[in-house]
């Protein structure tokens, strides 16, 4: 298989048609970070058949299509087309024939995707058969994309073991195990539904025999029933007649009654008419006298609400007058008060102001003398300040140079006491002789360790031949006790179908169990004897053999048998045997001349001949019916079941002697390994003991050269030190005595104080004068403000004075009118009562009138209610006889319709010829119920039973063949998988133990030494295996892929997977940036390796990467940018071409 090119359109970030051409060779794929190198390499993946979206770095399946930029729409489809060619040499011809193939998948935005080989539609299924059978696939070792190789690190020794599937080449038989298993699984569940389907189809075989008897019984009852049933439609039709003629009479005569009740109401509320026409302007007259008669009685209550108004008013103006004569004492006493309050304060006023004047006169005197003083004290406060300085600054440098001489002679004694010790360290310190003798003893035992795990190793090996011998004779025990087991089953499947048709078929106690047939005539004779089938010496049964008197006279000729001579029975058939024959010859025109009367023969050929002609062929199917043969080959099938079933203990003991065996030898095989890992880890911690004594004599070597360090070190702080304090000394000397200084402080500091207490005093008076001059000011100011106060009430007194003047006459002025009010109120109030009575009187009057009227209105009125009550009750009666008659119609119509059912007459006919006198309802009833009780106690009858059974046989017969094959099926299918286990077994075997030796030759190549293996963890059975991959890189102990550094890992998994490659090529290998954590010199490991193979195998490499020197090897390059935004574009050069142009 060869793969030619590959097609996208509308894929990812590839909008327009892009056609990408793989050639022999090494095809580099470069290009920036997120430009869409690695969406080629998911096309191919996706048209391989990828159904997880997350494997296409996708949120869904959709993601896959061009979803547009600011400058392109986006596309509603993705395609992705790859090109094949398929070489296949014909023995007979020796010519090659291609087979050309085009395999495209292409997806729908929310429509799924469709596959297509040659542009014919195919199942995704098919479409990844198909690669899986040439070595590629989505998932295929074939394919590394970014971080596989940290998942084929990280994952478990089980995952690890799908490597070696794909260098077996076994994914194909994987996908047919699978659909054999979901087959053999949907057959046996097919034979189990069937296996029921035939149970239920035998119970109902033998209770349709049995529905055919009931089914006369109840045509005659059902006869019967229908006779009843029209006699009584009969009857009830009649008396519906009737019923409905009475209805129509009773509705005639109560119409008449409601249309006289209708004309007497009619008349009377004409008459009411009359006196509410009457009775209407009296009562308007009424209702115009009455609001009159309010309007006046309210003049009246405001009239009497308006003197009780005025004599409060009048009262009230009193109260008002002697209220503001107390309001103008108050006020006028209030005025002569705030006089005098005014005098005393213009008399404080003056006061405070000659005050204030004697302060200022005083007050620049005071500050100037203040101000002197405190001149004095500040500069002598300078003085004390300047020599206190000085003082204290020569102590604090004559105690920092004590601390400094104090320090550096303690640090120069340690640096001498180390000094010291180092030296006697050095003096003291031993050899590395005992380490040196403790190094060579572990080397001596890791040799040993060695020979012996080698001698180990052997036995293992041998030990696992062994197994694998053990194992291959299980399994063929295995198989060949499956095949048995299978064959059983299928026995007792023939022998519950042949018990069952026997029980279904035959009698119990007939002539057919009664008889011997001599050995070896049984098939021969059986057809023959099947009048003995179904018959018995019971006179109660259907068909039975009586004994009689005749004898036989007549011999059969020469070469024919009677019956009697091979069969042994009872008497009652001694005339049958005898008169029926069998004979070798299979000549018809011979045998009939040598018939006499009532002789019948039966010939080896199946041809039943009888005395006067009749020529009887038997069908093939007769065999299968008959109840002898049956019989026969259910002894036969079960003889053969208990042979089987001891074969199978036999083949179970040899099983179990295997198993055992087994059993010894993985248990021999385990002891061996762990006793192998035992001498690992010891040889492990031998050379890790080694590892550290070599650090040990390193660590020695190293402190002994830090300690000479040390000590010259050491000598430089000492003359640091010395040095320090030499010039430390000098400098403390020259600070000299400051006894002269601290005797001038103590006259400076007696000056100061006092100068400080006579400016304190100065200060003191000058405050005390500031504070009174203050305090009077502010007394002065708040006399002033008060006086303003005081002016402002007398002012607001007089005015309010004023204003109570002028109310007090307003009030007399008032109170002079409202006395004149009451007298003029009470005249109008007696005018207004005479009025109302005027009007009450007239009211009286209309209010008579009115009664008159209302009395003949109320007489009317109960007459027609009465009226209206006869009408009501006549209504209701004729709406009770409409109902009836109603219910009669629809009676009338159910009627009908069940006579048109049950009968299928006309109703107007059913009276014809009919007289009620002579029929009686209930003993019409009676009879029906006893009718229908019998055809209940009869129950449900299967009318068609004889139809159905002859249906229902041919469906059995059907389905049991049907049943038959899919046993058969059954059988093929787990031999089909059992070979396709041994299959996949052996190839991944053999596979395995390839893939190993190129992984060690590939691992020492780009390691330059050291060495690796591949570990299967459980031989019992590779295909549930886990893989481990053990690496001893050069210098390194051997251990895990885990604990290998990132570099080393990369590398060891890219000798895997092309150790993969060299076992099982496929037609491409695609590799994503896997060159990321190679060094330099790795990377050319790695470019030698591929350039290697792509010369000596016929693989083509698609290698996406952004290595400088990658990108210098390759024959080809294909840049992948984006021109515009969003949109990828693909850019090609020919490496080799170029170079060679170069050249030129």
């Amino acid at each position: 298989m060869e793969l030619k090119k590959i097609k996208l359109h509308g894929f990812k970030s590839f909008d327009k048609l892009t056609e990408f051409d793989i050639l022999h060779g090494l095809t580099g794929i470069v290009g920036p970070n997120g430009c869409g190198k690695s969406n080629v390499l998911d096309s191919l993946q996706w048209v391989m058949g990828e159904t997880s979206y997350k494997n296409l770095r996708g949120s869904e399946m959709d993601d896959v299509i061009f979803s547009g930029t600011d400058t392109s729409a986006s596309r509603n489809f993705a395609e992705v087309s790859v090109f094949l060619n398929s070489k296949q040499n014909v023995s007979v011809s020796s010519n090659s024939e291609i087979g050309e193939y085009e395999i495209k998948r292409r997806i729908e935005r929310n429509s799924g995707s469709k596959y297509y080989i040659n542009s014919i539609e195919k199942r995704a299924k098919d479409v990844q058969l198909f690669f899986a059978d040439h070595s590629l696939g989505p998932h295929s070792v074939s394919i590394v994309k970014q971080g596989q190789i940290n998942q084929i690190i990280e994952s478990k020794p089980n995952e690890r073991r799908k490597i070696l599937e794909e260098a077996a080449g076994i994914s194909g038989l994987h996908h047919r195990k699978h659909e054999a298993q979901l087959r053999l699984n949907a057959t046996k569940t097919n034979i189990d539904r069937i296996s029921d389907i035939l149970n239920e189809i035998g119970s109902q075989l033998t209770s349709l025999r049995k529905q055919s008897n009931q089914a006369e019984r109840f045509k005659s009852i059902v006869a019967k029933i229908r006779q009843y049933e029209r006699e009584i439609l009969q009857l009830e039709w009649y008396d519906v007649q009737t019923k409905e003629t009475t209805y129509i009479n009773g509705i005639s005569n109560i119409e008449v009654k409601i249309n006289n009740s209708k004309a007497e109401i009619n008349k009377s509320s004409e008459e009411a008419e009359d006196i509410i026409g009457k009775i209407v302007p009296i009562k308007v007259d009424l209702q115009n006298t009455q609001e009159e008669l309010q309007q006046k009685n309210g003049d009246e209550l405001n009239l009497k609400n308006e003197l009780q108004y005025t004599v409060e008013r009048i009262k009230n103006n009193i109260a008002q007058i002697d209220q503001i004569k107390s309001d103008l004492e108050r006020e006028t006493k209030n005025t002569l008060d705030q006089d005098e309050q005014l005098d005393y304060l213009v008399e404080k006023k003056n006061e405070i102001s000659n005050s204030i004047d004697e302060i200022r006169k005083v007050e620049k005197n005071v500050i100037e003398a203040s101000t002197q003083a405190t001149k004095n004290y500040k500069k002598l406060e300078s003085d004390y300040n300047n020599c206190l300085s000085e003082i204290v600054q020569k102590k604090t440098e004559r105690e920092n140079l004590e601390t400094l001489i104090h320090k550096n002679d303690a640090e120069l004694k340690i640096c001498e006491d180390e000094k010291i010790i180092i030296s006697q360290g050095l003096k003291n310190r031993e050899t590395s002789n005992t380490l040196n003798k403790e190094k060579d003893i572990l080397t001596t035992r890791h040799k040993n360790l060695d020979n012996e795990i080698k001698k180990i190793l052997d036995d293992i090996e041998k030990c696992q031949s062994i197994i694998e011998i053990l194992s291959k004779a299980e399994n063929q025990i295995q198989s060949k006790k499956i095949d048995i087991e299978i064959k059983i089953k299928q026995l007792i499947n023939s022998k519950d179908q042949t018990e069952e048709f026997i029980n279904t078929a035959s009698k119990q106690n007939t002539l057919i169990d009664k008889i011997q047939i001599n050995k070896g005539y049984e098939e021969k004779i059986a057809y023959i004897l099947s009048d003995l089938e179904n018959s018995t010496l019971n006179n109660n049964d259907s068909q039975y053999w009586i004994s009689q008197d005749n004898k036989f006279q007549e011999k059969f000729s020469r070469g024919i048998y009677s019956l009697n001579e091979i069969v042994a029975g009872p008497n009652e058939i001694n005339n049958y045997l005898n008169y029926t024959g069998f004979t070798n010859n299979e000549n018809i025109e011979e045998i009939i001349p040598l018939l006499k009367p009532g002789q019948v023969v039966l010939t080896s050929a199946g041809i039943i001949i009888r005395w006067d002609g009749l020529i009887t062929k038997l069908k093939p199917e007769d065999k299968k019916k008959n109840i002898l043969l049956a019989k026969k080959k259910l002894s036969e099938k079960i003889k053969l079941i208990k042979e089987k079933k001891v074969e199978i203990n036999s083949i179970q003991f040899d099983y179990e002697d295997k198993v055992k065996s087994l059993k010894q030898e993985r248990i021999r095989e385990i002891k061996l390994r762990k006793k192998w890992q035992e001498l690992v880890e010891e040889k492990n911690i031998i050379a890790e003991n080694s590892y550290n004594i070599e650090k040990q004599i390193l660590l020695q070597n190293e402190s002994i050269i830090s300690m000479a360090s040390r000590i010259e070190s050491l000598d430089e702080n000492i003359k640091i030190y010395r040095k320090n304090i030499k010039e430390y000394k000098t400098r403390f000397s020259s600070i000299g005595d400051i006894s002269k200084l601290e005797n001038s402080l103590e006259k400076i500091k007696l000056d100061f104080y006092n100068a400080k207490t006579i400016a304190d005093i100065k200060e003191t008076s000058s405050q005390n004068l500031l504070r009174e001059k203050r305090e009077l000011d502010k007394n002065l100011n708040d006399t002033m403000k008060e006086e303003v106060s005081w002016k402002n009430r007398n002012s607001i007194s007089i005015n309010h004075i004023s204003e109570l003047n002028n109310r007090l006459e307003q009030c007399q002025l008032t109170s002079g009118e409202l006395e004149k009010l009451p007298n003029e109120i009470n005249k109008k109030q007696l005018e207004l009562q005479n009025e109302i009575i005027k009007f009450r009187d007239l009211m009286n009057t209309i209010n008579e009138n009115l009664s008159r009227y209302e009395n003949k209105l109320y007489k009317v009125n109960t007459h027609l209610k009465l009226c209206e009550n006869t009408l009501i009750k006549d209504n209701e009666a004729l709406i009770q006889l409409k109902a009836q008659k109603e219910n009669l119609d629809e009676k009338k119509l159910d009627l009908k319709d069940k006579i048109k059912i049950k009968i299928g007459i006309n109703p107007v006919n059913i009276l014809d010829n009919f007289k009620s006198d002579l029929l009686d309802k209930s003993i019409i009833v009676e009879k029906l119920s006893q009718a229908i009780r019998q055809r209940e106690q009869i129950g449900a009858v299967n009318l068609a039973a004889e139809d159905e059974y002859n249906e229902i046989k041919v469906r059995f017969d059907n389905l049991s063949a049907e049943k038959d094959d899919l046993i058969s099926a059954t059988d093929t299918l787990q031999r089909g998988i059992i070979e396709i286990d041994k299959e996949a077994r052996t190839r991944l075997r053999e596979s395995f133990e390839k893939v190993n030796n190129n992984f060690k030759l590939l691992f020492e190549k780009l390691f330059n030494g050291g060495n690796a293996e591949l570990k299967i963890n459980d031989e019992e059975d590779i295909l549930e295996s886990g893989l481990e991959i053990i690496a001893w890189p050069p210098g390194k102990k051997p251990q895990t892929i885990s604990l290998l550094s990132g570099g080393e890992q990369a590398l060891t998994v890219i000798a895997l997977i092309i150790a993969v490659f060299l076992e099982n090529p496929s037609p491409v290998c695609i590799l994503d940036e896997v060159d990321a954590p190679f060094d330099d010199n790795n990377i050319k490991k790695f470019c030698d390796l591929l350039k290697e193979l792509s010369l000596n195998s016929q693989t083509k490499f698609l290698i996406v990467t952004h290595h400088p020197y990658t990108m210098s090897q390759m024959d080809r390059l294909y840049g992948v940018t984006m021109a515009k935004k969003g949109e990828s574009v693909i850019l090609s050069v020919d490496l080799n071409e170029a170079e060679s142009m170069t050249q030129v």
